[in-house]
């Protein structure tokens, strides 16, 4: 049965970087069967995202490269950036497409990615462990086309489950500066960030964080929360925004060093 371990302490880049370096070294699903859960979230980047042959896509917080592997074989060329030097060394190790290439990066800056140069922007379980998501998303604002689209699937800070272990002190965060968006902050997150926003829900039971009663009940409701209370019932939040003017997309970069916690 999981249990609830308290959360690795991460004030600094610094810290989530070696907390990410360290999973590198065993990066499983824990959460289900690794290729039913993959397909789930492909179904969603794939509506949301609308990939084409003639896009250039930046998967944002790549980890292992798994996604943009996933995608290669519809999209132009794909470029895979994570702050773990680890999980650029497993995604490298694992890519043998030509059109994908993966760099070691800090969200914040994207400072390898020319602004205005990228068709879709997408990032899976990656929102929630940014120390400063509001730069993060300045950033994909920044180097997104005037069509461009920003896909990214996270945790709902609004569900039932999330707020009660809140109340009650049940950790279930993995960094203690991990955060979970309710649809309206998400919301005014990327309105914030110079992206119209659009915010719904996707199906992610984290399971292997959970006890497996809690983990059915959590399932159970969140099919329920397909047809009613959806901000309170589901557990996955999907953000989708596209740039509010050609300005917003043309921003220039942070530079070298600037924005650094660590």
């Amino acid at each position: 049965m999981p249990s609830f371990p308290d959360p690795v302490s991460a004030s600094t880049k610094a810290d989530v970087r070696a907390f990410f370096d360290t999973l590198a070294r065993n990066n499983s699903e824990r959460h289900g069967s690794a290729a039913a859960l993959l397909a789930r979230r492909l179904r969603v980047l794939h509506r949301h995202a609308a990939f084409s042959s003639s896009d250039v896509v930046l998967d944002l917080g790549c980890g292992d490269g798994t996604h943009l592997r996933a995608v290669a074989g519809r999209i132009e060329s794909g470029i895979g950036v994570d702050l773990s030097p680890r999980m650029i060394q497993n995604a490298r190790r694992q890519t043998e497409h030509p059109a994908l290439e993966f760099r070691t990066g800090d969200a914040e800056r994207l400072a390898s990615i020319p602004s205005a140069s990228v068709d879709v922007v997408f990032c899976v379980g990656v929102l929630e462990h940014l120390l400063r998501p509001g730069r993060a998303l300045q950033q994909v604002a920044r180097v997104l086309r005037p069509s461009g689209r920003f896909v990214a699937l996270t945790l709902n800070g609004a569900h039932w489950w999330y707020r009660l272990a809140d109340r009650v002190g049940v950790p279930t965060r993995h960094l203690d500066t991990d955060r979970r968006f309710p649809p309206g902050q998400a919301r005014q997150l990327l309105r914030d960030s110079g992206l119209r926003p659009e915010v719904g829900f996707w199906r992610f039971v984290p399971s292997g964080d959970l006890p497996r009663p809690l983990a059915l009940l959590c399932g159970g409701l969140d099919r329920m929360g397909q047809h009613v209370a959806p901000s309170l019932l589901r557990t996955g939040l999907c953000l989708v925004g596209r740039p509010t003017t050609p300005a917003a997309c043309t921003r220039p970069a942070v530079p070298q060093g600037a924005g650094e916690s660590a």
